[in-house]
Formats: C-alpha cells, sequence, structure tokens
C-alpha cells in the first residue's frame, strides 16, 4: 500500500508541470468534446428546447467550471510549492555561504552584492545606524559599472516616507522606497534588519532603469532577512570571542616576561643589594673614605634599580580578566542608550584572569538578560553590580520594569530562561530570577571562580 502511494504521488507530480503549462489547452479540450457530444445528442434525437436538455447544458458548464477551477488551484499550489522549494534551497545555500566568513569585510563585500544575485541591481549600499548620532552610517558599497556611478547621484541613507511608516518593531522590513522622485526610471528598494544585540542595518539597492522586482524576486528578499539576521550575529560574535582570545594571548605574554623579569633581573638586583649591604657594615672598608661613597653611590642606585623593576612588573603583571567587566559595561552602555534607560554600573572587587571559554559563557548570559530588559521590561532604569568575592563571581542585574509572574512564564521565554540557567549550571554556578508584576525584576547569576579562572 505505501509503495502504491509513493507511485501514484509520483506519477501526480509527473504530471504537474504539463498540467501547469497546457491547462488551458486541456479546459477548451474538454469544452471543445462537452460541445461536439451536444451536438451529436440534437442531430440525434432533435432535443433542443426540451427542458432536460437545458439541465443537462447547465451540467455540464457547471463540470466545465469546476473542472477549470480545479485545473487553476492545482497550478496555483504547484507553482507555489515549486517557488518555496526554491527559496528554502535558496536559504539553504545563503546560510552556507555566509556562515565561511571570518571576518567583517568579506561578509559586508557578500552582503552588498546579494541583492545583484538575486535581480538586475545597479547599486547597493549596506547602512548601519549609529546608535549615538541616530544617523545611518556607510559601511559597504557595490556598484555594477562605471556608468551606473554617474548615472546620477543619490543619497541613501535618507529615510523615505514609507519606511518611516513601517512598523518600526519589526526585525525584517522589505518595501520599495521610491520610485518616483530623484530618479524617475529607477526604483530603490530597503531591506530592513533589527537584532537584539547589533544596531539597525539596512540593505538599500537600486535597480536598473524601467525595471521594477517580480513578485518572485520580492518574496526571496522578504525571506533572507533571517539568515542575514544570524550572519551578523555569529560574526559579530566571532569578533568578541577573537578579541577576549587576543587579550589571553596577551595576558600570557606580559605574564610570562614579568616572571622572566621577576626570577632573572629582580633576583640578580636582590643579590647585588645584600651584597653591598654586607660589605658596607665592613669596617675595613668603611675605613676606606673613597671606597665606602662609591659603595654608597652603588647601594643607592641598586636600590633605585629595584625599585624600578618593582615599578615594571606591577604595569606588566595582568590585573583583570581580560575586558570582561569592560565588555558588559560597553553592551550595558550600548543597550542603555538604544533603549532609552538609565544606567548605574559597579565594579567591586579584584578582578582575576577567566578562561576564554568562561567569559563568553558569561558575557553571552549577560547579554540575553539585557536583551529580555530590553524587551520585556519597560524600564527606565538598570542596575548591574559585578562582584569579585574570594572565590566567588556575583553578577546582579535589576530593573525597575513592570516585572513579572514568575510561576506565569510564556513557553518561548522560560525556554529563554532554561538555556540561561543550563549555561551557567554547566560551569558550576547558580542563576536566580525574582519578580513580580509591577515591582521590577532582578536577576542574578554567582559563579566559582576555581573552576573558570586561569591558574597561575
Amino acid at each position: 500500500m505505501k509503495s502504491f502511494g509513493k507511485r501514484l504521488g509520483s506519477y501526480i507530480k509527473s504530471l504537474a508541470e504539463p498540467l501547469t503549462k497546457w491547462r488551458w489547452v486541456i479546459l477548451a479540450l474538454i469544452g471543445l468534446s462537452l460541445l461536439w457530444v451536444e451536438i451529436l445528442e440534437f442531430q440525434e434525437f432533435q432535443v433542443f428546447g426540451e427542458p432536460f436538455h437545458y439541465i443537462e447544458v447547465f451540467q455540464y458548464a457547471v463540470l466545465l467550471a469546476a473542472t477549470g477551477i480545479l485545473i487553476e488551484l492545482f497550478a496555483r499550489s504547484n507553482r507555489a510549492h515549486k517557488q518555496a522549494v526554491k527559496i528554502l534551497e535558496y536559504k539553504h545555500r545563503l546560510s552556507l555561504e555566509l556562515a565561511s566568513d571570518k571576518d567583517s569585510e568579506s561578509l559586508i563585500g557578500k552582503l552588498t552584492k546579494l541583492p545583484a544575485r538575486i535581480a538586475n541591481v545597479e547599486e547597493t549600499y549596506l547602512l548601519v545606524n549609529d546608535p549615538l548620532s541616530g544617523k545611518f552610517e556607510r559601511v559597504g558599497h557595490w556598484i555594477a559599472n562605471t556608468q551606473a556611478l554617474h548615472a546620477g547621484v543619490w543619497d541613501p541613507t535618507l529615510t523615505c516616507a514609507r519606511c518611516q511608516e513601517k512598523n518600526v518593531n519589526e526585525r525584517i522590513i522589505f518595501n520599495c522606497c521610491r520610485s518616483d522622485e530623484g530618479f524617475p526610471s529607477n526604483r530603490v528598494y530597503c531591506l530592513g534588519l533589527r537584532g537584539d544585540d547589533f544596531p539597525i542595518t539596512i540593505l538599500k539597492f537600486r535597480l536598473a532603469p524601467g525595471l521594477k522586482l517580480s513578485e518572485d524576486e520580492e518574496e526571496v528578499f522578504e525571506n533572507i532577512g533571517d539568515e542575514i539576521i544570524v550572519a551578523i550575529r555569529a560574526n559579530r560574535d566571532r569578533e568578541r570571542l577573537a578579541e577576549m582570545q587576543s587579550a589571553q594571548v596577551a595576558m600570557a605574554e606580559r605574564r610570562a616576561i614579568s616572571s622572566f623579569v621577576h626570577d632573572q633581573l629582580g633576583q640578580n638586583l636582590g643579590y647585588l643589594q645584600l651584597k653591598l649591604d654586607q660589605l658596607g657594615s665592613d669596617e675595613k672598608i668603611r675605613s676606606m673614605k673613597n671606597v665606602w661613597v662609591e659603595m654608597q653611590r652603588l647601594r643607592e642606585i641598586a636600590n633605585e634599580s629595584y625599585e624600578i623593576v618593582r615599578d615594571i612588573l606591577r604595569k606588566i603583571q595582568p590585573e583583570t580578566s581580560p575586558h570582561l567587566t569592560n565588555l558588559l559595561q560597553e553592551h550595558a552602555r550600548s543597550i542603555s542608550r538604544r533603549a532609552n534607560f538609565a544606567l548605574d554600573f559597579k565594579s567591586v572587587g579584584k578582578p582575576v584572569p577567566l578562561t576564554p571559554s568562561a567569559q563568553q559563557l558569561i558575557f553571552f548570559t549577560f547579554r540575553e538578560i539585557l536583551s529580555n530588559v530590553e524587551k520585556h521590561a519597560n524600564a527606565s532604569k538598570l542596575d548591574v553590580l559585578v562582584v569579585w568575592n574570594d572565590g566567588i563571581l556575583d553578577i546582579t542585574v535589576a530593573d525597575d520594569g513592570g516585572g513579572f509572574d514568575t510561576n506565569a512564564v510564556p513557553q518561548d521565554d522560560h525556554f529563554g530562561l532554561t538555556i540561561m540557567q543550563e549555561r551557567v549550571a554547566n560551569v558550576g554556578g547558580k542563576f536566580l530570577v525574582t519578580s513580580s508584576t509591577d515591582s521590577g525584576t532582578v536577576v542574578s547569576i554567582s559563579v566559582p571562580l576555581e573552576s573558570i579562572m586561569v591558574k597561575t
């Protein structure tokens, strides 16, 4: 039975293409067949004018119309299925291609060329919003040829009325920005992307003169936004991780240099001080006035050199984890500017160096907490406290927003909280959320340092 179903499905698929292509011819042949039957019937039985004849003609007409409707619905369904498969395949290829980029320049280059691979595009700009000024900056540009460059001057950073009318809370916005001003024969389209952890990004492109996007092309642009957002987010995560790893390497080098200076130069100077002190206490040498004066000068120089070495050691000795507190503070400031709430960030205690994987885990968890505050809390103030205790790292994030009932968390949000709890638990830490309706929310992270600090 199962094999029969497969054969039937395969047979229907094989009929889909010719049926879609020749549907009107098939419908016309069916209509002509019915008409031929009626003509033969009239010649044979002379039934014209009989009531049952009109009923029969009406039945044939209904049958013909129903057949036409069914064939058209089947053709549209087949066309929609093919377009959906085509878009899914394109999204998959695009995801693999964008995920292969290891640096921002390569990703920007591919994104600016992307519209030209889908439609006949003349020029493309990649724009990123500056949270401080609120203006868009050009980070990428692609043009088909030099003739397009001299075709006219236009400012892609200006937002059009249609873009402003769109819902600003939507993650992906796609619309035709302009088709009747500036360049009457050039249509300009805009693909706007909004993420929780990166500024608003817009891919703005201009078509060749006299062209506009087809329905299939518009559908492709409307469906690739998620892949671009994932690629941008992954690229930013790689950059942050590379920064942490680079800082970790620099810390290791500084630690090696400080160890060498302490073990070699510091010990030699210490030994020199000791011997000069011993010689200076010798009465025979003290009786030799010139020698004793020179020895005192040598002692002063040795002491000064030893202090210089200690000062160098204090300056190059790593004191904190590689930018962990700075990363947390920088991200909190960025979110506070974007969400327009006041920020009070404090760090207490002496930080210790952490492993890159632990820093990445803590930062990603912190980022998710602030993302929830921005999206759901409706807060006007955020307090962040980072405390480096003896053997424990405590991070507390408190907002004055609307709060929520922890026993009635929606499934999607509950899933996000579970992921954060599992992340922290992987390093032996605790993750606690305290909140109630109209009383704000407090999120606490407590991680034992012994398992995540760099062993010296």
